[in-house]
């Protein structure tokens, strides 16, 4: 005879779509370092695991992508790369070095023109955070949106709601 599974719990997700993307990256970053600030604005805590001490606020996992277009004189797309990078410093070195070497450029053409395309971008960061009552829960952050996801407690909701709306690159 099978045994069936038991549910031993609800997990809820949310999505907030955003009126307009975040177009700076410092922008996009400072509303992650609030929530690791020192202060932690959604009261994430601390808690051991294994003997080990957790932030309340950890990535989890973060990407960032780029693209570079390589213009003839009229505006027409001669060639495109596309970066990815692991964290926001290399995604930053990366570009500069592709932009800063004429080789690539010349080689689509003598007179291309290097054109970074940010609206093409794309950041991505998740984080887990450690609610005081005991639940972790992520925060998936990208340009466009902000999503809530592995929560049960309708606080959990209502607490990151609240301070979305105080972040006015979030809304």
């Amino acid at each position: 005879m099978p045994l069936d599974f038991t549910p031993t719990s609800i997990v809820k997700s949310a999505k907030r779509t955003f009126t307009a993307p975040i177009t700076s990256a410092a922008t996009f970053d400072a509303a992650i370092a609030e929530l690791k600030a020192e202060d932690k604005p959604l009261g994430a805590a601390d808690y051991m695991t294994s003997g080990e001490t957790i932030d309340g606020v950890t990535i989890t996992a973060e990407s960032y992508r780029a693209t570079i277009e390589y213009l003839n004189p009229l505006g027409k797309i001669l060639g495109t790369i596309v970066i990815a990078a692991p964290t926001r410093d290399a995604y930053e070195t990366i570009i500069a070095e592709i932009l800063a070497t004429t080789a690539i450029t010349e080689a689509y053409s003598a007179d291309a023109v290097a054109n970074r395309n940010t609206a093409k971008d794309s950041w991505n960061v998740r984080l887990r955070i450690h609610d005081p009552a005991g639940e972790n829960y992520f925060l998936n952050f990208t340009r466009k949106d902000l999503k809530i996801s592995s929560y049960e407690n309708d606080n959990i909701l209502t607490g990151v709601d609240t301070w979305a709306d105080g972040v006015a690159a979030l809304n």
